[in-house]
Parts: C-alpha cells; sequence; structure tokens
C-alpha cells in the first residue's frame, strides 16, 4: 500500500481533468458578464484597494475573489480558459485536502476499528466521489462561482492544518497555517464564519476529552480562528447588505425563509443522493409549501438534526459529520432570507463531503465482512464512474449562454431570469427573433422588470421594429428613470437615426447614473468627434481607456483624435499600445509610423513600418510611406522596390509613379524612370484639371 499512496495525486489529477476537461472553453455566463467583462477593478493589478473592493453584489466583501480575477486577467485578458483552469485547479486541491481530513478523521475515530490501509481506501474513495459528483459542476464550471472553491479552500486548509498541528512537534507552524488560512479565507465568502465551530466539532469529536479543554489547551489557536470574525465583519460593513442579499427589495421574512429552506435542504439531499434534474437557477422556487408539504420534510431535517447533535455529544465520527453539513448550510439555508437566490447547488459543495463520507463509511461496515474486497471496489469504481460521466454529460449543458438556459427554462419553465437569460443568448447570437418570445413570456409572469422591458427592446429593434423597441425602452425609464442600460440602448438607436441630440442627451444621462460605463463613453465619444469637439471626445476615450486598457480599438480611435489636434507624444503611446494589443491590425503601425515619417524619424518610422508589412504585405501606403523614408534616409534602392510595390497595389495614382521615377533617376536607371513618368503623365492627363 505505501509504495502506491504516490500514484494517489496522480490519478485524483487525472480524473479531475477527464470529468472536467469539456468546461475550459464554457464561455462567461450569467454574473461573470459584470464580475468580469463589465469589471473595470479587474483590469489592473495596482493599486490593491481598487482592484478589491467593488459594488458588484456578487463580489461585495469578497476582496480574494476579485484579486484572483484580477490576476486571471493580467495572464490571459478575457480567455476563458485561464479562468477554467484556476477554478479546476483548486477543486483539485480541495479533494486532496477532503482526502486528507476524511483520512485523519477515520483513523482517529474513537469507535473506529479501521486498519491504516482501509482507512487510507476508503478517504481516498470520498475524495474521488466527492469530486466527480456532477452536484459540484455549477461550483466548478461557472466561472464566479470560485466563491465557493475558494472559500473551501481556506476552510479546508484551516481545518487540516489543525489536524495536523494536533498529531506534529510543529504544532506552532501548523496552528499559525490554520489561523492564517481561515483570516484569507474571510475574504473569500462569508460562509467561513462557521470554521473555527468546526474546527471545535473535529477537537471535541476526535481530540480533547471536553469542549472546556480544548478551549483552555488552544485558547490562542481559537482566538486566532475567532479573529476571522472581525475580518468578516469588517467587510460585510463596508457593504451594502440589502443590496447584497435582496432583503431591502422583498416581504420575505426569517420564518418564511426558513421553512422554504426545508424543502431546499431536502431537494439537496436528493441531488446528493440521485443527481438528476440539475439545474442553474432557482430564482422560482415557491415561497410557501402546505403544511401538509412542509411537515414530513420539516421532520426529516429535524431528525437528521437530533441525531447529529446525539452523535457529537456521545463523540461519534458520524456526528462530525452531521455538524459538518448543518454548520456549512447555516449562513445560506437558515434565517438570513436570500429572497433573490432561494436555492444554489453550489451550497452544497463543501456540505456534500458529509453525506458522502457517512453513506460511504456506514456502507463500509455493513459490506466489511459480508462482501468480499473486489466486489466492494468493483462497486466503487462503478459508481465513481457513473459519478464521472455524469459530470461530464452536465458540463456539456454549459457549452453556450443559449444551452445552460435552454436547460433552466426546460426544467423551470416559470424562471423569469431563465427566460430573460435565454433570450439574452440568443439575441447575442443574431438571433433576435428566436429571443423575443422568451423576453414576451419572462414579461408575463413579470411585468414590472425594467431589465425585460430593456432587453425586449433590444431584440425588437434588432429584428427591424424599431419603434416598438423603442416604447419598451421608455417603459423601462416609467417603471425605473433611473435604469441606466436603458438609456444607453435609447442613446444608441437615436444615434443610429441620426438624432444627434437626444442620443447626446440619453448618453450623458447614462453616464450621470453609471461613470463607468464603457460602451456609453465610447459611443459618446463617437457622436463628438464628427461635430468638431474633438477635445470632448478624447476625454471620453481617455476615460474608457482607463477603465479598459486592452481594448485596441479604442487605443487606435484616441491615437486618431490625438494626432489630429496635434497632441502626436500622446498618438504615439496610444498607436504603440493598439498595435501590441491587436498585432494583427496593420492600421496601428501604418499611422504609428506616418507620425514618425512626419517627424522625421525616418529609421522608426521604417521600423514600424516593417512590422505592418508583416502583418499585411499588401499594405499600399505602408509600402508607399516605407519608400519615402527610406529615400529621405538615403537608401534609394530599398525605396525603389517598395515604390515599386506600391505602383502594383494602386496602379492609378499618378503621384507614385512620378516619386518612382524620381528615385530611378537618382539611381541612373533613365529609361525605367522615363518610363515612369510616362505614366504619370497619362494618368494625370485621364484624370483631367481638378
Amino acid at each position: 500500500m505505501r509504495k502506491l499512496r504516490w500514484w494517489m495525486p496522480v490519478l485524483l489529477a487525472a480524473l479531475c481533468v477527464a470529468a472536467y476537461g469539456n468546461t475550459f472553453h464554457v464561455p462567461f455566463i450569467f454574473d461573470d458578464i459584470a464580475g468580469i467583462l463589465r469589471n473595470p477593478a479587474i483590469r489592473r493589478l495596482w493599486p490593491m484597494l481598487g482592484v478589491t473592493v467593488t459594488n458588484l453584489p456578487a463580489l461585495l466583501g469578497r476582496p480574494l475573489v476579485s484579486l484572483s480575477l484580477a490576476i486571471n486577467y493580467a495572464l490571459g485578458g478575457y480567455n476563458v480558459v485561464g479562468y477554467h483552469v484556476f477554478n479546476l485547479a483548486v477543486h483539485f486541491f480541495n479533494a486532496l485536502l477532503v482526502f486528507g481530513i476524511a483520512r485523519h478523521a477515520l483513523a482517529n475515530a474513537p469507535t473506529a476499528d479501521v486498519s491504516r490501509e482501509e482507512t487510507t481506501w476508503l478517504a481516498y474513495t470520498v475524495a474521488v466521489l466527492w469530486m466527480l459528483h456532477p452536484l459540484l459542476t455549477e461550483s466548478v464550471t461557472y466561472v464566479l462561482q470560485r466563491t465557493e472553491l475558494l472559500a473551501a479552500f481556506f476552510l479546508l486548509s484551516t481545518l487540516y492544518g489543525f489536524i495536523r498541528g494536533t498529531e506534529s512537534a510543529d504544532r506552532t507552524v501548523w496552528f499559525g497555517l490554520a489561523v492564517m488560512a481561515c483570516i484569507l479565507g474571510a475574504g473569500a465568502k462569508e460562509i467561513m464564519v462557521v470554521t473555527p465551530f468546526l474546527v471545535l466539532a473535529y477537537d471535541y469529536t476526535f481530540v480533547a476529552s471536553s469542549i472546556g479543554k480544548a478551549l483552555r489547551d488552544r485558547s490562542a489557536l481559537y482566538a486566532g480562528l475567532a479573529a476571522s470574525w472581525i475580518v468578516v465583519a469588517a467587510l460585510q460593513f463596508t457593504t451594502n447588505l440589502g443590496w447584497k442579499t435582496g432583503v431591502s427589495v422583498s416581504p420575505l421574512g426569517c420564518w418564511d425563509y426558513l421553512t422554504m429552506q426545508c424543502g431546499v435542504i431536502v431537494h439537496y439531499l436528493r441531488l446528493a443522493v440521485w443527481p438528476c434534474g440539475l439545474v442553474l437557477d432557482y430564482s422560482d422556487w415557491p415561497r410557501t409549501s402546505p403544511l401538509i408539504v412542509l411537515s414530513p420534510k420539516a421532520g426529516m431535517l429535524l431528525a437528521l438534526l437530533a441525531a447529529s447533535t446525539w452523535g457529537i455529544r456521545r463523540r461519534r465520527w458520524w456526528g462530525f459529520w452531521g455538524a459538518w453539513f448543518f454548520l456549512l448550510l447555516a449562513p445560506s439555508s437558515s434565517f438570513l432570507p436570500l429572497p433573490t437566490e432561494p436555492a444554489a447547488e453550489r451550497r452544497m459543495y463543501l456540505p456534500l463531503v458529509a453525506i458522502i463520507a457517512v453513506a460511504l463509511g456506514a456502507g463500509w461496515r455493513f459490506c466489511r465482512s459480508r462482501a468480499p474486497v473486489w466486489l466492494q471496489a468493483s462497486v466503487v469504481t462503478g459508481l465513481a464512474l457513473v459519478l464521472g460521466v455524469a459530470a461530464i454529460q452536465r458540463n456539456a449543458q454549459y457549452h453556450s449562454a443559449a444551452s445552460i438556459w435552454a436547460d433552466v427554462v426546460a426544467k423551470r419553465p416559470g424562471s423569469v431570469r431563465g427566460h430573460t437569460n435565454l433570450g439574452l443568448a440568443l439575441l447575442d447570437e443574431g438571433k433576435a427573433a428566436e429571443s423575443i418570445p422568451h423576453f414576451m413570456d419572462a414579461l408575463r409572469l413579470d411585468p414590472n422588470e425594467p431589465i425585460v422591458h430593456c432587453d425586449l427592446g433590444s431584440a425588437l429593434v434588432a429584428n427591424g421594429a424599431v419603434k416598438e423597441g423603442i416604447a419598451q425602452y421608455e417603459e423601462a425609464l416609467h417603471l425605473d428613470p433611473n435604469f441606466e442600460p436603458a438609456r444607453a440602448a435609447l442613446g444608441n438607436v437615436l444615434a443610429n437615426q441620426s438624432n444627434v441630440r437626444a442620443a447626446l442627451q440619453q448618453y450623458q444621462a447614462a453616464l450621470a447614473i453609471n461613470p463607468n460605463d464603457e460602451a456609453a463613453h465610447f459611443n459618446l465619444a463617437q457622436l463628438l468627434a464628427p461635430m468638431g469637439r474633438r477635445e470632448e471626445a478624447i476625454s471620453h476615450y481617455l476615460e474608457v481607456v482607463r477603465l479598459d486598457p486592452r481594448d485596441a480599438n479604442v487605443h487606435y480611435n484616441l491615437a486618431n483624435l490625438l494626432a489630429e489636434v496635434g497632441r502626436e507624444r500622446e498618438a504615439i503611446s496610444h498607436y504603440s499600445a493598439a498595435a501590441g494589443l491587436a498585432p494583427g491590425d496593420a492600421r496601428s503601425r501604418i499611422n504609428l509610423g506616418n507620425l514618425f515619417l512626419k517627424q522625421a524619424k525616418w529609421d522608426d518610422a521604417i521600423a514600424t513600418y516593417t512590422e505592418a508589412l508583416r502583418t499585411n504585405p499588401n499594405a499600399f501606403e505602408a509600402h508607399n510611406n516605407m519608400a519615402v523614408a527610406l529615400a529621405n534616409r538615403g537608401d534609394l534602392f530599398h525605396a525603389a522596390e517598395h515604390f515599386g510595390e506600391a505602383a502594383r497595389l494602386n496602379p492609378n495614382l499618378p503621384e507614385v509613379h512620378s516619386a518612382l521615377a524620381e528615385v530611378l533617376e537618382r539611381l541612373g536607371r533613365h529609361q525605367e524612370a522615363q518610363q515612369q513618368l510616362a505614366e504619370a503623365r497619362r494618368l494625370t492627363e485621364i484624370a483631367g484639371p481638378h
């Protein structure tokens, strides 16, 4: 057994990649759009405060998650592969930590009669089955749900550090790592508040003789763990909790939410046992249930809670896992109302460990003397295979935004959010006509949602029904005059209708509501520049660059305006940025070369035109202006080559033939020069007087 242990993490990694290998190109969905694509805070790593402080609900009070997104952006921009690789790597390390914790818990169980080899294999099986379970796919595949992954990583690290500290001579180091992990985890998700209680539950069940002795013997450790509560409180007090939870917009009370969660948790348990019917969104979950439906579910949960409490008091190994399950679900599934999201499968990311550990432990104890080892191994292998295939199939439903939201609508046809997001996904795919019925269904379910009216307006405009689309934008603004997306969208329509003054008003109103709307800044600049209001346009382009320094098109447009108003040094900087961000687009390099040419910086111009021609060998302007620079530097031979190529690409310009004739004459190639000069005269005569 000892010789095989090094294979365990390798096999675990292989299984992890096999189950999630089809997720690396899953697009950003739902909260990813605001949290990543439209989040200017992640587009730079410094100053750190600007990265970690955000007003986005999904990232409020979670600076560590924002930082991880900023690192992803710094390494690969909006390439989804890097984001998914990060999520999968954290999931794999979490599986290793689950393996370690389960192994120690089994080995330290007071009533356990398990050999070292059996303990290792049982713990490894817990980790494998947990890692492959399709109930976890939302947490791993949906990028922004790395909040769950990171919180789990630090929570598991805290518990593992504590366990190793109790078994090691270097307890100060291990306990210090545990405290550090607990405090860092506070910056990932609020669920970390239960971590000290989980550590205490493990301590009492497997280590200490009493809770009082545990607290006395390790008072410094528990004080350090409790310090994480101060961090969580500080992070939450800096956010708008009502906005984040939705409490301020819902009449749902604490008792109503608690009773609703009885049905939700029973649903979670069903998915843990039989993961069929997984769905991304539960926003339409019934807020109330008849007593005849609620009673058996509440009774079942109370029985499980009572059994867990009894197990903890009796220091049974399964009592710890019961405490694990209820403690981890308590922040989101007890009495604190979260009406905008009454249920979410990602909340079962860590609680699922307890279910698998108890089920597997009980099953193994029952079968230990009743079934041969090969049969037990076959059953476990088959179960892992079934779970892995189910995870792959579930991940396949995420291959596009339209596919995952179509799955939501099919399973929960009463979901306003499902219909709205499916409509948006279809609209993004250019299927405006197909998106309209879904927006209409969403409005039928809830006619007072401004965002749905706005999205329907965009679909109608894209489908050619501009007048009806404008009416929907106006209805959205009637419901909420400060709904910025409707103002920006209305501005776009008015601009396309050449109603410049009205479009300007809408864009300015949108920016007054949301100064960080990149699209509004860009579109406003596009309107102002042709009106001669270049300095105003430049200021808006600069704001877009501040919000998103990686937008090559904005750098290019800004550089063009800066060059027009004589701010050539700044123009050079932005042309260079655009060229670096879009190496396949020769326009920025050509215009940059033109500025160098104007400044008589021949070598810089030649180098820049050379790069442009590598990208586009048939760029007429690059050949022509390269020839001018070469001629001015005295390299007549190569100047003639480039003038000749320019004449081939655009043979109807007399000035190109004249310039080529002049260079050929200076080279002593008189006959060729006369031919080019004659061609220039012929073309001039054809063109006639100007």
